[in-house]
């Protein structure tokens, strides 16, 4: 099977942050641990504020909330470490924050300080020897440097570390089965992630028979991706054979790649996520994927239960 098992990793992981923090319940949760100072808000203060798509490009962050009008606050889930999480936070902050003014009704001309929320960005790092909860105290005019970051202490059973306590499981179950029977591994990573990994775990247990479902479903889609993929290469490389031509070979397998990036992101896979699959550079995703050629740039809401549950746990 193609990266099978590097297919459930990366979209396990994924799929049951944001899944699990679509309910605004746990995301207060969420909140009160990280400001256990904090006993005046309550869950009606909290509005989900995830950024869907912007820039046209189809990214999203992992979670986005405000807090009365008092926070906002992002909160990013990684399995490996970003360089450019300054312009990220960038991005995610002015697309919230115009969000915020457009639903207060307040324009740049109107605006005053107390009307401002202030702003916290958090990165949960799952991979080792790096993982943990980091905060990023404010964004360096130096947009590559990470140095901004501060651990911030959380306890055993919170939900973030229970978030990075199930990475570890499916991190661990993946190198032990390898690229064998995906079945297999994903029912380990079900029934110890319940065992070990307190509310995350009782979540990814309650939609286990969705789960199978769901991978099943998409290794049928990742093999025939995979054919897909195998038959535009052998197209281009006949094209290039009877040309005679360089150019003409590239073409053709530029052409299948494109195509492939484009199935792939139209099955609700985000930029990253394929990049990481097929192992192209991200900005040859990110092209591919506008081109206007047989191109589906899905919004948010075109980023359907069935696509978002695709890429794993949540419904």
């Amino acid at each position: 099977m193609y990266k099978s098992n590097k297919c459930i990793r990366m979209n396990a992981k994924d799929s049951i942050f944001t899944g699990f923090f679509r309910e605004r319940s746990n995301v207060f949760d969420l909140y009160r641990e990280l400001h256990p100072e904090d006993l005046e808000s309550s869950l009606e203060d909290v509005t989900i504020r995830t950024v869907k798509h912007f820039l046209s490009k189809g990214y999203t962050n992992d979670l986005g909330f405000s807090v009365g009008d008092r926070l906002i606050c992002l909160v990013e889930a990684q399995g490996y470490r970003l360089k450019a999480m300054n312009l990220r936070t960038m991005f995610y902050l002015s697309e919230t924050f115009q969000s915020y003014l457009n639903e207060k009704k307040i324009t740049l001309y109107n605006i005053a300080d107390s009307c401002i929320p202030r702003w916290e960005a958090y990165v949960v790092r799952t991979g080792e020897p790096n993982e943990g909860v980091f905060r990023l105290m404010a964004i360096s005019d130096e947009l590559l440097d990470n140095s901004m970051m501060n651990a911030v202490p959380m306890g055993k059973d919170t939900l973030l570390s229970e978030y990075i306590r199930a990475c570890h499981v499916i991190d661990n179950v993946i190198r032990e089965e390898g690229n064998d029977d995906h079945r297999v591994a994903l029912q380990r990573i079900v029934e110890e992630c319940r065992e070990s990994c307190g509310r995350i775990g009782e979540f990814i247990w309650s939609r286990r028979h969705e789960i199978m479902g769901i991978y099943e479903q998409m290794f049928d889609d990742e093999e025939n991706m995979r054919m897909l993929k195998e038959a535009y290469r052998e197209e281009g490389l006949k094209e290039g054979r009877e040309a005679g031509l360089k150019e003409g070979r590239e073409e053709g397998r530029e052409e299948g790649k494109a195509d492939i990036v484009r199935v792939m992101v139209s099955k609700g896979m985000s930029p990253e996520e394929v990049a990481n699959i097929t192992d192209l550079p991200l900005e040859d995703v990110v092209r591919m994927a506008s081109e206007d050629r047989r191109s589906t740039r899905l919004s948010g809401e075109e980023r359907t239960a069935d696509a978002a549950s695709a890429c794993a746990i949540a419904s």
